[in-house]
């Protein structure tokens, strides 16, 4: 079996690179080492990643700010299957939630559904008469499923 391909660690990539250093370590059987406590000798590796996350994770205002813009921008392309489409919006969910900004999954939600094409307007206007206890972001995903199945 071929090793996992994590891309290496740029500006922009932080927030997937360290989930997928994490789970890269722990099927190695290395996460454990990586939060050993600090000895005279070495930092812990808790150390290490805070030094990183310093650095590689922009946070500010201006950051949360574009990051939202370009969550409320996302649109489905044509060509794009509806597992990608969730994916993306998913994505781009962790990256806001990763620099302490506030997502719910209201917004989630409206963001998957804004983005779709026309061919699921009506779609759109059975979620939004759906009652508000049964308005989860698993059912929606579940309905987009379908949606696309039947289309």
């Amino acid at each position: 079996m071929a090793p996992p391909t994590i891309a290496k660690l740029a500006d922009d990539n932080y927030a997937e690179w360290v989930i997928g250093m994490e789970a890269l370590l722990v099927r190695k059987g290395l996460w454990e080492v990586t939060s050993a406590p600090a000895d005279e000798t070495r930092p812990s590796g808790s150390d290490n990643t805070k030094a990183l996350r310093r650095v590689h994770r922009a946070r500010g205002f201006g950051t949360r700010v574009a990051h939202r813009r370009a969550f409320w921008r996302l649109s489905k392309r044509p060509d794009q299957t509806m597992t990608s489409w969730i994916a993306d919006v998913r994505r781009a969910a962790f990256r806001l939630e990763e620099i302490d900004a506030s997502i719910s999954d209201e917004d989630r939600i409206l963001v998957l559904t804004n983005g779709l094409p026309d061919s699921y307007s009506q779609l759109v206007v059975n979620l939004d008469s759906t009652l508000p206890s049964e308005l989860t972001i698993d059912y929606v995903i579940t309905r987009l499923l379908n949606e696309e199945s039947r289309q």
